[in-house]
Formats: C-alpha cells, sequence, structure tokens
C-alpha cells in the first residue's frame, strides 16, 4: 500500500489545496517544500528544578530518545521519496520552532509549561503547526495534561476524533483506534497503565477544523516504534505504532 508523498502533494495542488511541509511565515529556503523534520518537543517537568537535558530533573521529555524517533524516521524513508531530516528536540521558545512541521510531546503527565512556552506553543499550532502527544495514562496525568494545554488553548476543547477522521485513513485505513502497550503495562501482564484501561484519540482543531493537535491517552506509541525488534515485543503492536506514525505524519504536511 506504498505511496509517495510527493505525488499526493501534486494531487492536492493540482486541486488548488496549498500543501506545505513547513510552517514558517518568516523564512523559507532550499526543498523547504520538500523537507519532513520530526522534533521532540523539550519541556520543563512538574515539580523540581527545571533542567532540559538527560537523566536529571523531573523532565520525561527524552524518554525513548532518539531510538524510537529513529526509528520511525526510518520507515518514513521506506515509504516516501521525500527528503526526511534526522529528528531532533527543540524547545517551545526557540525561532527554529516556525521551520518545523511535526511537534512529538509526551509524558504529558509531569509537564509543566511557562508562559513563554504556553504562547510559543499557540503560535506555532495557530501558523499550522501540528502536535502529536502521547504516553500517558490515567486519570491524574489526564489532569495534569488538562491543565496545562489550557495554559495554551484556555477557550478551545478537546474532543473524541471520529473514525472516519482523516488522519485514520490518509494513509492505511483504521476502523477501531488501538491500544499499544508500553513495555511496563507489558511486565505488568496488562495492556495498559495505571487506571487508563480505554483508549482514547483526542484532538485539538483550529477555526477552519484543522487537527491541531492529536493526543493519544492510554496508549504507548513511541514504544510501539522503539521496542519493534525486542523479542518480547509483538510484532502486531510495533507494526500498528508504526502505521499510526505514518498516517499521523502524512496528515500533518498535507492539512
Amino acid at each position: 500500500m506504498k505511496r509517495s508523498w510527493r505525488l499526493v502533494a501534486l494531487f492536492l495542488v493540482g486541486i488548488g489545496l496549498l500543501v506545505s511541509v513547513s510552517v514558517g511565515l518568516a523564512r523559507e529556503g532550499p526543498g523547504r517544500y520538500n523537507d519532513f523534520t520530526f522534533a521532540r518537543v523539550a519541556y520543563n517537568g512538574a515539580g523540581g528544578g527545571f533542567f532540559r537535558g538527560f537523566g536529571r530533573g523531573r523532565s520525561q521529555w527524552n524518554m525513548d530518545f532518539p531510538s524510537a524517533d529513529l526509528n520511525i524516521i526510518r520507515v518514513l524513508r521506506d515509504l516516501t521519496t521525500l527528503k526526511i531530516n534526522d529528528p531532533q528536540y527543540i524547545e517551545l521558545t526557540d525561532p527554529e520552532l516556525f521551520e518545523i512541521p511535526f511537534l512529538y510531546i509526551l509524558e504529558v503527565g509531569s509537564l509543566q509549561f511557562d508562559q513563554e512556552e504556553a504562547d510559543g506553543l499557540r503560535e506555532y499550532l495557530l501558523r499550522g503547526g501540528f502536535m502529536m502527544v502521547d504516553d500517558f495514562h490515567g486519570t491524574s496525568e489526564w489532569n495534569r495534561w488538562e491543565s496545562q494545554i489550557k495554559k495554551v488553548f484556555p477557550d478551545r476543547s478537546m474532543e473524541e476524533i471520529p473514525m472516519d477522521h482523516p488522519v485514520f485513513h490518509c494513509y492505511y485505513d483504521f476502523d477501531k483506534y488501538p491500544q499499544i502497550p508500553g513495555t511496563r503495562a507489558i511486565f505488568s501482564g496488562r495492556m495498559y497503565e495505571r487506571d487508563g484501561k480505554v483508549p482514547h484519540c483526542r484532538g485539538i482543531f483550529d477555526d477552519q477544523r484543522r487537527l491541531m493537535v492529536l493526543i493519544n491517552w492510554n496508549t504507548d506509541i513511541g514504544d510501539g516504534w522503539e521496542e519493534a525488534a525486542s523479542y518480547y515485543y509483538q510484532r502486531e503492536w510495533a507494526e500498528t505504532a508504526y502505521r499510526l506514525g505514518v498516517n499521523y505524519a502524512v496528515y500533518s504536511m498535507t492539512h
């Protein structure tokens, strides 16, 4: 079921739709419409000192980094003829944020946005950006996430994304939103963590009903990317995680 994103983009342009990989309104550069960059959001954790590096503090933004990111990038390169850049991480206050078409943020149950970060993320998303949220579980972590994303969009609701939405059909077809177990759940002998028995895919939309923020709750897609070669991780889970990742990337580039 391979398709070229280049062909998809040319088709959309041909019928009068503007397809742009770049969010940036201020800068353009060579190959800007052929580039895809996957960037992980580096953020501050709740409680404890502020540190955006590796292995210290309470921030969990670097979980599975960079192996999960490298693995999904390999799949995207195999499936496309576009230039897929190496994955990176970025802070929400970095001016380069507006050159990134796809943000990935996880473990948001320990998230703590300051106002500058919230303002930067709001501007990025309203200017055409896309952010995938992943790997947080249960009621308490949802409450933390909700409190922080309300700093970004106090007046926009988070809605359940219906299964007929294009994000579930723009490359692979899904008729049911799957639960991808993380390693912590697997080693506990179940598919979920905390009280997160039921997986949900929710979203925040802009005024034109473009999906800006895609929220994967009670599931761990990043572990599916990272653990694909692990002997204890079922192939079905990894394949599903990769297919979701491909759909999300295609949607971010074509909407």
